[in-house]
């Protein structure tokens, strides 16, 4: 018998089927390497539980060498969760013939119907991709390689016009560092899934924005304004040592819903209070309060905690929370004891997650907070420095160094630099990598005598050596190959005098401050007698002196006769000081340098040191002084001074090169001096090294130009309705609305600039009193046009014109479908009922017989009813097509769409 379907029974089967196949939700795969080429894979994915039809007991696996299996599901029918969730996982063993790198896939159709952001309304018949790119190592070399492992499921919750917070909190189980990049979701190898958006991109607004923190993955959509689900794809890269090993492509799901109760009141999104980041040297207890808040008295909220720390037994760890779940406030206490074995190059991150039951049994929405935590190896301490021999030091350290039972520890590196440098400890950062240090041991570990050591041979011919010392960790492969390594914290620094054969300057400090008759006390220690050999360096001895104005001079002259000279060396050190004047102190500074000599030629010379220089820059009640030199020894910081009668009065004591003073009186002079406090670092030379600039004086005015406020500009187009043909832009300035621009006292006038386009040249409209905080711009025919605002004082100063702020038309035309041209004053002419900011027109008319009857560029038309040559057109309708061209802030603009329709001429 034959069976008729009609269209109609065939529509119902096919729209059956594709609600049935309605399936995947989100996913990943991730793996782990389990031996040299074998790795044990696992698909992840979430579906729909309702999709029974399209449930799936086995998905086919791409390893990426060419081969492929099916793989059953391992945990049985699937994990039913919440909300027509269901989480199914797939997992397989796969040996690879070679070490190379290789992609794993999985499609899978179809995506779940009804996504908003991919291929809206058809998602349902686009495919589900994931893949996982991973690079097998040479584990004996290189160390394991496996994937990183997603804590936090890609399926999420967030309500309507609130802030929304997801992260997919990940860590590498090898230590590797992970960063997280936003891409478009696939629906097979290389290809794209068609009408892709972001989510920000549906409804698009200010308050309707996205990012993914590329270092923490925080994803944060900032508001969802559109109910309904959306998917982003996150891609997780894996580095070791900077270098790309793994790629994870997570396609997960956001469901947005409006979070509203029965009684039509707006859920609020819970929030979490805690600290951001937090770095500890291994031992030290970590300890700190997260508290969960809701402002929806009438529901629980449950504290939860997730991350790599809480996933280990070997971690002392916990967190501990009340009542769970529990009214708002809800709050817990994060506890771990760290210990050396926690010692790693990437920060731990845990991810505290507050929930309500606005969803009742089906759960809630959810607020995450990540916190990243940094375990970092203690500082080596009492490190010491000795001269070994004449090419090399001997420095040496406590072997008391609390990490160095841990199987991460590796050894020590020493480094060094040719002076002493007070240096910023980061305590989130170790080691010494652009610091200034050359690395001159990489890894030592000798004892001697109850101490570390390491000898430096590999010397340069410098007076002074500073050295820090670092302690290393790594991981270690099967052969005991380092991975993943990571420094401690630097140890305090120890210098070493090593040419003590020469003479070193100590003092160059000005005495007085004159452009003729300044003066400058210089001072010096001499070279070391244990350092002189008299058999070869005879006497007599003398010391001599050399000057050069400025910094770095090119030439130094020796200021007159030796300053000091004796037949005995020890007759040399009663003059190690010397009063140079007069000079002109107050335009110039002055660099010197020590000369050691003898009378058969011998000479050795100390290094140049100069003078403190200080200028100033007078402001509006207020003085900036900067100063520099350039000396041997380091400066550690600087006193600054107000001279009041003749007496020296402290200001500040800082550690830049400059220093502000306000609250000054304009016209009135005030003077200064600034004290530089500085040392080689070494035992063997004075310290501390104390000089002083010459005086300078100023004289504060107001030469500063004000600030720019905050600008915005309100048009017409921003009321529901607009009428008349005049429109009024209005451009409003506050002070101190955001930002550091407060009004000052002298605030004058607000100049006000326009341009007609956004690329035209900007002239002056107005100047308006600033106390008003506004100016009404009167336009005839257009609103757009591009603004600026300068601001002036009291004292003629003008600031930078402003950003520019462009405005638009909001263009509108719309055309009648009849008139009477019958001579009675009533509707004679066809004309837009609405025509505003319109350029120009090109409308045509057509007859029934597709003749031209009339054409105009006017947008005003007034069409009396005649044909081209002027005479009268009979009653009936008419055809036009009329092609329009917008006023635009970027010029004129052809309107798209060409109007088109019908018009009905009744006499």
């Amino acid at each position: 018998m034959k069976v008729k379907i009609s269209t109609l029974t065939v529509l119902f089967l096919i729209n059956m089927t594709s609600l049935l196949a309605t399936h995947n939700r989100a996913g990943e795969i991730t793996y782990e390497q389990i031996d040299d080429l074998t790795i044990r894979a696992t698909i992840t994915t979430f579906t729909r539980t309702s999709s029974f039809a399209a449930d799936r007991d086995s998905l086919e696996m791409f390893w990426g060498d060419g081969t492929s299996e099916f793989v059953p599901r391992s945990n049985g029918n699937g994990e039913p969760l919440p909300n027509d969730v269901q989480r199914n996982t797939y997992t397989a063993t796969h040996t690879y013939p070679t070490r190379s790198r290789f992609t794993l896939s999985v499609t899978d159709p179809n995506r779940v119907a009804g996504i908003q952001n991919i291929d809206f309304p058809n998602s349902v018949n686009i495919q589900f991709y994931v893949e996982t790119t991973l690079t097998l190592l040479d584990r004996r070399f290189q160390g394991n390689n496996s994937s990183a492992i997603l804590l936090q499921p890609p399926i999420d919750f967030a309500c309507t016009n609130q802030r929304f917070v997801h992260n997919p909190n990940a860590f590498d189980p090898d230590g590797d560092s992970l960063a997280y990049e936003l891409i478009t979701p696939f629906e097979s190898e290389g290809m794209e899934v068609p009408n892709y958006n972001l989510p920000n991109e549906i409804a698009p607004s200010e308050n309707n924005q996205i990012s993914l923190d590329p270092i923490t993955g925080d994803f944060v959509w900032d508001s969802p304004p559109v109910q309904g689900d959306f998917n982003i794809t996150i891609l997780i890269k894996e580095f070791r040592n900077g270098i790309l090993i793994n790629e994870i492509i997570r396609d997960m799901q956001i469901l947005v819903t409006a979070c509203f109760d029965e009684n039509r009141i707006a859920n609020t999104v819970p929030t979490i209070e805690t600290i951001d980041e937090l770095c500890v040297i291994a031992g030290e207890l970590i300890e700190f309060e997260v508290v969960g808040s809701d402002v929806d008295r009438n529901q629980n909220i449950t504290l939860e905690a997730l991350g790599s720390p809480l996933l280990f037994d070997s971690i002392d760890v916990s967190f501990n929370t009340g009542i769970n779940p529990s009214r708002s406030p809800n709050s817990g206490i994060f506890r771990w004891q760290t210990s050396c074995d926690d010692i790693a190059e990437t920060f731990y991150q845990v991810v505290f997650r507050v929930t309500d039951d606005f969803l009742g049994f089906n759960g809630g929405v959810s607020t995450l907070k990540t916190v990243r935590i940094k375990i970092l190896g203690p500082s080596p301490e009492d490190v010491l420095t000795e001269k070994l021999s004449s090419a090399s030091n001997l420095i040496t350290w406590s072997a008391e160094y609390g990490c160095s039972d841990t199987d991460l520890f590796q050894g020590f590196s020493v480094w060094r630099r040719n002076e002493s440098r007070e240096i910023t400890i980061d305590s989130c950062q170790g080691g010494l990598e652009g610091q200034g240090y050359q690395q001159i041991i990489f890894l030592s570990n000798d004892i001697v005598n109850d101490r570390f050591q390491a000898i430096d041979d590999d010397l340069n011919q410098s007076d002074i050596y500073c050295y820090r010392v670092v302690a290393e960790f790594a991981q270690l492969t099967s052969t005991n190959n380092p991975f993943n390594e990571t420094s401690s914290l630097p140890s305090e620094e120890s210098c070493l005098l090593f040419n003590r054969d020469r003479p070193f300057k100590t003092k160059v400090s000005v005495e007085g401050t004159d452009n003729s008759l300044g003066s400058i006390l210089t001072q010096w220690v001499l070279p070391f007698p244990d350092e002189i050999d008299t058999a070869v360096v005879n006497s007599p001895f003398s010391i001599g002196l050399q000057r050069g104005t400025g910094f770095n001079p090119t030439a130094l002259d020796g200021i007159g006769p030796s300053i000091s000279t004796d037949t005995r060396f020890s007759g040399l050190s009663d003059d190690t000081l010397f009063l140079d004047q007069p000079i002109n102190t107050l335009d110039n500074p002055f660099s010197y340098r020590v000369r050691f000599e003898n009378a058969t030629g011998f000479s050795i010379e100390s290094a140049t040191a100069s003078s403190l220089f200080l200028s100033q820059q007078s402001g509006d009640q207020s003085i900036l002084l900067n100063w520099q030199s350039d000396v041997p020894w380091r400066n550690d910081f600087y006193f600054v001074y107000e001279i009041v009668d003749g007496q020296q009065i402290l200001l500040d004591s800082v550690a830049d090169l400059s220093f502000r003073i306000d609250g000054l009186t304009n016209g009135e002079e005030s003077c200064y001096v600034v004290e530089s406090v500085g040392t080689y670092g070494v035992d063997d030379l004075p310290s501390p090294i104390r000089n002083f600039s010459q005086e300078v004086c100023g004289v504060p005015r107001d030469n500063e130009a004000p600030c720019i406020p905050d600008v915005e500009i309100s048009t017409a187009c921003q009321e529901s309705v607009i009428t008349g043909d005049q429109f009024i832009n209005e451009v409003r300035w506050e002070f101190g609305l955001t930002g550091d621009c407060e009004a000052a006292d002298d605030i004058n006038e607000v100049i006000v600039l326009f341009s007609e386009t956004e690329n035209g040249a900007l002239s002056e409209i107005a100047r308006v009193d600033a106390a008003l905080g506004s100016f009404d711009h009167n336009l005839t025919d257009n609103i757009s046009g591009c603004y600026a605002i300068q601001i002036s004082d009291q004292g003629g100063n003008i600031s930078d014109i402003s950003s520019l702020i462009c405005v638009d038309n909001c263009p509108s035309y719309e055309l009648p479908n009849t008139f009477t041209p019958n001579g009675d004053n009533s509707n004679d002419l066809f004309t837009p009922t609405v025509n505003r900011f319109i350029d120009r027109i090109e409308l045509e008319v057509y007859n029934r017989w597709g003749q031209v009857v009339f054409r105009t560029d006017n947008p005003a038309i007034n069409w009396d009813g005649t044909n081209l040559r002027g005479a009268a057109l009979e009653e009936g309708t008419y055809y036009y097509t009329c092609a329009v061209f917008e006023s635009r802030v970027t010029g004129v603009v052809e309107l798209e769409d060409v109007l088109t329709g019908f018009i009905q001429i009744i006499i």
